[in-house]
């Protein structure tokens, strides 16, 4: 069954939800502090994240484009006690997937994260292929040529960004900006230390490199013969 965090400063919503949750065979995790949850997704992969707008004096919207980081492929479903359309339509576009005013029936909670996990499971690119590379995007695991490699969340976003784009040359600054959320080349060597440690683990001695330099440009990912 599907993996949900809880992201509420309120003990008592979060066990009121967690409890229901697991009622209906759901695994759960509370949280009640941001950089708890976002520790924990440092290590860990959830299909649904349930996250209190306001943690203290935190909007925790100011966060979602780290979890999505971390966890690209996570369903966001955004509580809030801030009301109408204006600060529905601020989640939303700040990348949450549904939005759901307080106060609510469990019910209709309930119903959202069904929602959510059908769209989840039902996604008609939840597994893409290069080469001898596969990505399973649901689960952040990639092998290749059969072999498991175990990927970073950092890595494996850079790689869902090259499989689904193959001759595709990505400058430093795409990637800061749609891996780690910097919209600026900082002069941060950690697009080229994060590639080096990815080479690493996916070129091993049985196959092609792929991940390869254009001096001046960035990365591609590009079998070498066709260079």
């Amino acid at each position: 069954m599907a993996r949900v965090a809880i992201l509420e400063d309120d003990v008592r919503v979060a066990k009121f939800i967690a409890d229901g949750l697991k009622v209906e065979a759901y695994q759960v995790e509370i949280f009640t502090v941001i950089n708890q949850l976002i520790d924990t997704l440092q290590e860990q992969a959830f299909d649904i994240l349930i996250m209190d707008r306001l943690i203290g004096k935190l909007d925790a919207v100011s966060w979602i484009k780290t979890i999505r980081s971390l966890r690209p492929n996570i369903k966001i479903l955004i509580l809030s006690a801030l009301s109408g359309s204006i600060n529905r339509i601020k989640g939303l576009e700040v990348g949450a997937d549904d939005y759901l005013e307080k106060p609510f029936q469990y019910h209709e909670l309930s119903l959202r994260v069904k929602k959510l996990v059908k769209k989840e499971t039902s996604s008609p690119e939840s597994i893409i292929n290069y080469e001898d590379i596969t990505l399973e995007l649901d689960g952040q695991k990639m092998q290749r040529a059969g072999k498991v490699i175990h990927l970073s969340p950092y890595e494996f976003k850079l790689m869902t960004i090259f499989v689904k784009n193959p001759q595709k040359i990505h400058s430093r600054t795409e990637l800061l900006d749609r891996v780690w959320g910097y919209n600026i080349d900082t002069g941060s060597n950690v697009v080229d230390v994060a590639i080096a440690k990815l080479r690493k683990k996916i070129n091993f001695a049985s196959c092609e490199p792929l991940i390869i330099s254009r001096r001046g440009s960035g990365y591609i990912l590009s079998n070498t013969q066709a260079w």
